[in-house]
């Protein structure tokens, strides 16, 4: 979202914004992403992990006003270029998984499944879980993003949640911890209400629909199809 937004295209035909109402601006579309995406996946049956994404935005919404903060501090420049490390360093972090897992069989995938019964287990998941929302709310904060690119990694690494379910975890735990960072943004400038409602509309509708397309994908299509992205579009941003 960001890059189309900050895109020549854009620029030329007097709508694009700069890079910190981008980030901003993008925040405020996250919440409705969120919300929409991870009712998609629930109603695949991938049986999301509430617990879980309590926790990430309880953690979330502590930190994601200080990155919303940092953020308005940053040059634009600087900040461009720290979007575009922080997607070239996450896009190998989900294929990555599957030789984590081949190295340690007794790794995250070989757990007893998010549904099982198991008190240790559980508040093991939800502290983890907690820790995971601390760093993504900052980097939701300071980014604009939904911090799925480092919560789902995370989340399928560091505990027994399948890849379809940290995906609908995540989009529904960053709803509300987006909506903090959009007020800090807001209060500084940084979010465009000519531009915000309507993308917050298409980006709920299209979340929706890419959340019921994406429950139905094979899990490493998914995983090298978010690599290739994050790869792409972190080259562009960084050396744009």
């Amino acid at each position: 979202m960001i890059p189309l937004l900050t895109s020549p295209l854009l620029q030329s035909a007097g709508l694009g914004l700069t890079q910190h109402a981008a980030h901003g601006t993008s925040l405020f579309a996250v919440a409705a992403t969120g919300v929409a995406g991870g009712i998609s996946y629930a109603a695949g049956g991938h049986g999301l992990d509430y617990g879980a994404a309590a926790a990430l935005a309880a953690c979330g919404m502590a930190t994601a006003r200080l990155g919303a903060r940092l953020a308005s501090r940053l040059g634009e420049r600087a900040l461009r270029r720290a979007l575009g490390a922080y997607m070239l360093g996450v896009a190998p972090l989900l294929p990555a998984r599957a030789y984590l897992e081949e190295a340690d069989a007794t790794g995250a995938g070989a757990g007893a499944g998010a549904g099982a019964v198991d008190p240790a287990g559980t508040a093991a998941r939800l502290a983890t879980a907690g820790g995971i929302g601390l760093g993504s709310g900052f980097v939701a904060g300071l980014f604009g993003v939904g911090g799925g690119a480092v919560v789902v990694p995370a989340l399928t690494v560091g505990t027994d949640l399948t890849h379809h379910q940290a995906l609908g975890t995540s989009l529904l735990a960053m709803a509300l911890p987006a909506c903090v960072g959009t007020a800090t943004h807001h209060a500084a400038g940084n979010v465009a209400v000519r531009v915000a409602p309507a993308l917050a509309l298409g980006a709920f509708a299209g979340a929706y629909a890419g959340g019921r397309i994406g429950s139905d994908l094979p899990e490493d299509r998914l995983r090298w199809g978010f690599s290739f992205l994050m790869l792409l579009l972190g080259s562009r941003t960084l050396f744009k």
